[in-house]
């Protein structure tokens, strides 16, 4: 792979008052490609893995498929030494895998009696392992100019290239024909020319122009979906876009001038998406049951069904403007300030949000015998509206989609599994669109962070750190035509369309900027390196995160008109992650023996992590509270008040390096994951039933993490 530096920027508690980045409300990532030398110099490596090495997922009946090469080579050099240079990666992997559903037997037998009997035109349900492929080509390739002593020329190239069966949404309760498949190409073109003005400016211009094809085919392409609540779930998959084209064009130029003790940066950055998304959505028709019982006897809750143009285009620019300060008062003092301003400008009805302004600061301060840090800094972050909200709701606006639904009850509404032939010209029940607020405002996040770093011996240091997060204008989704009576109510009152405030609709799918979250965190690290034998890393989180909104921009409320009853422990709410790392070498010795000539060179790495027990929210798996949406949950349950389970994994790298000359090498590498092959059990089924007790398999787990796997590779240095 391409060496790259990894740097967590927004969220880290040594980010200071940097104001460069943004368009992000979290974590920004910053990479730095590797470039040619004057030395040709290059890398051959392969990696093989197969469940004959592999133990068994602890929730199927047999090993796991799994077959996985993965090779590449990497080459950089001087193309005119001193001038010009070239460095070129290329990786393959084949993959050939395997998901497991965990619907019981005895349900997948009763369900394919029941779609036999009524000749359902769909593929049949399966339990266990089902196999899946993944086929993966990445191109990179950087040169790099210096066109004349003032300027520096960088042009790239990426290719991505990705192919995969059963890769969406398949496994746990989900049947195969419930998933996709996923195809995707990306292409970048880049290029940056950094120009020195003067011994102290020095300006950055950049431009990159991307093309992202993505298509997603579904594995029944008939129909209808299927939803049997906490049983199982399949048919057509109706969750995500099925295709996704982007142009994306970006220009930024940055100016940067050290002016005494003040270093100066300012840029402006212009990106704009033109993206095509198409999302057929319920267009062959979901049916939900409550229970596996009601799918026997064909007694469905609710059917929907869509008709309308299934795709829909959007052309999105945005611009940022930036100004930072790093000034250093004195020599055991840094400070950060900075300012940045960004604009997403969405096409009708969405106002541009013009007041985003996002003050940054912070400071370094090493005081007495410098063996001490104090790293602080607060600000304001903001995020983008996504586009993916924006095409759902222009194209669902009820001009060119709509979505019929209909009770078993109601006038027009078919037997399952049959679909209506045409969009009904009468119905008693309105169809649903969905909407975005024309007022909404970009979420944003305010970010408060101190850390203290002590070196508590010689290579050795601790640091205690906290870390508050306040989400504000999270974006979600709300019915805000939720009906007011309920159908024997309003049949004995003969009021229309259940007495919803528009009767024109059913049910109306606002997106709005109204949720919010807090997080908080103290994080503790203890770091060793630099030894001849050993280095360590030890980082402990203690964390509580809390909103009113799912982590997807289409969750929805319980209560559509109280948010505040949907209060609850956040989905990545983890209270506990213990994470060490480190490795032992065998370092050189004057005098050696046998046993030490053969065992230098070796090196030996570890990761080892610990994360506590994720919440999830427990439902009924019906309409409790008639609003057509089936995310209810016991009466006097929270959101997110059930337990999943905790996750823990060792890993281990064991590698030899053998040098032949001073710039040839070969290293000899076996890599364990999860060696203790524990049962790292996830997605616990979330009904609870609509009676007092719960069903059977309320809280069982319905996948899990990974097993033992183990993986053998070389590489060739030259």
């Amino acid at each position: 792979m391409v060496a790259t530096t990894w740097t967590l920027l927004c969220s880290s508690v040594t980010s200071g008052g940097i104001a460069e980045f943004g368009r992000a409300s979290s974590g920004v990532v910053n990479i730095i490609t590797q470039s040619g030398t004057n030395f040709w110099r290059g890398r051959i490596y392969g990696f093989l893995r197969n469940q004959r090495f592999d133990a068994r997922n602890p929730l199927a009946p047999r090993k796991d498929l799994l077959t996985q090469g993965q090779y590449g080579a990497s080459l950089g050099g001087p193309i005119a030494r001193d001038r010009t240079f070239l460095f070129a990666n290329f990786e393959q992997t084949r993959r050939n895998d395997s998901n497991v559903i965990t619907i019981s037997s005895a349900n997948v037998a009763a369900i394919n009696n029941r779609l036999n009997q009524v000749n359902f035109s769909g593929p049949r349900i399966e339990t266990g392992v089902v196999p899946g492929a993944t086929r993966v080509t990445n191109l990179f390739a950087r040169m790099d100019h210096k066109l004349n002593a003032a300027n520096l020329l960088a042009v790239r190239y990426s290719l991505y290239d990705l192919s995969a069966i059963n890769s969406r949404n398949v496994g746990g309760l989900n049947s195969v024909s419930r998933g996709s498949s996923l195809q995707t190409l990306d292409q970048t073109f880049a290029t940056s020319d950094t120009s020195t003005l003067s011994s102290r400016s020095i300006n950055e211009a950049r431009f990159q122009f991307t093309r992202s094809r993505l298509r997603a085919p579904v594995n029944d392409v008939v129909g209808p979906a299927v939803n049997i609540s906490g049983i199982a779930s399949f048919g057509t998959a109706t969750f995500s876009p099925t295709a996704r084209a982007i142009d994306l064009v970006e220009a930024v130029d940055n100016l940067s001038t050290q002016r005494g003790a003040h270093s100066v940066k300012g840029g402006v950055d212009f990106l704009l998406n033109r993206v095509n998304i198409s999302f057929p959505g319920a267009i062959q028709g979901v049916y939900t049951f409550t229970s596996l019982s009601n799918f026997l006897s064909g007694a469905y809750s609710s059917f929907q069904q869509a008709f309308g143009a299934a795709s829909q285009f959007l052309s999105n620019p945005n611009l940022g403007l930036f100004v930072q300060d790093e000034w250093r008062p004195r020599k055991d003092l840094t400070v950060n300030a900075g300012l940045r301003y960004d604009a997403q400008f969405l096409p009708d009805p969405v106002k541009t949000d013009s007041n985003n302004f996002a003050p940054r600061i912070g400071f370094a301060y090493s005081p007495g015998d410098r063996k001490t840090v104090v790293r602080a800094s607060f600000g304001i972050y903001f995020d983008r509206i996504s586009l993916r909200a924006t095409s759902n709701a222009l194209q669902r606006d009820g001009s060119k989609y709509i979505v019929v639904q209909l009770a078993p009850t109601q006038t027009g509404a078919p037997a399952f599994p049959n679909l209506l032939a045409a969009q009904p010209a009468q119905l008693s029940t309105k169809p649903n669109i969905t909407r975005i607020d024309p007022s909404i405002v970009s979420s944003y996040s305010e970010q408060v962070n101190l850390q203290i770093e002590r070196e508590v011996f010689k290579s050795a240091s601790l640091s205690v750190g906290y870390m508050h997060l306040r989400g504000l204008h999270l974006i979600l989704s709300r019915n805000v035509n939720v009906p007011t009576l309920s159908a024997a109510d309003a049949a004995r009152l003969g009021v229309a369309n259940l007495g919803r405030p528009d009767p024109n609709w059913g049910n109306i799918s606002r997106f709005e900027s109204s949720g919010d979250s807090y997080y908080n965190a103290m994080i503790v690290a203890f770091n060793e390196h630099a030894s001849r034998w050993a280095n360590v890393r030890v980082s402990y989180t203690l964390s509580k995160s809390i909103d009113d909104a799912g982590n997807f921009f289409f969750s929805t409320p319980q209560d559509n008109f109280n948010l505040r009853d949907d209060r609850g422990l956040s989905d990545n709410d983890q209270r506990h992650r213990l994470t060490v790392n480190g490795s032992f070498s065998v370092p050189k010795a004057r005098r050696q023996s046998s046993l030490r000539r053969f065992l230098e060179g070796f090196e030996l790495s570890y990761i080892f992590s610990y994360a506590s027990r994720l919440p999830f929210n427990i439902l009924t798996g019906n309409d409790r509270n008639f609003d057509t949406n089936f995310n209810d949950r016991p009466t006097g349950v929270g959101r997110n008040t059930g337990r999943g389970f905790d996750s823990a994994s060792l890993d281990l790298r064991l590698s030899r390096k053998f040098r032949f000359s001073e710039h040839t090498g070969l290293e000899v590498i076996a890599e364990g994951f999860n060696v203790t092959n524990r049962a790292n059990l996830q997605l616990p089924n979330n009904t609870f039933g609509t009676g007092a007790t719960p069903l059977p398999g309320f809280g069982l787990p319905t996948a899990a993490g990974d097993p033992r796997q183990i993986q053998f590779g070389l590489r060739l240095s030259f």
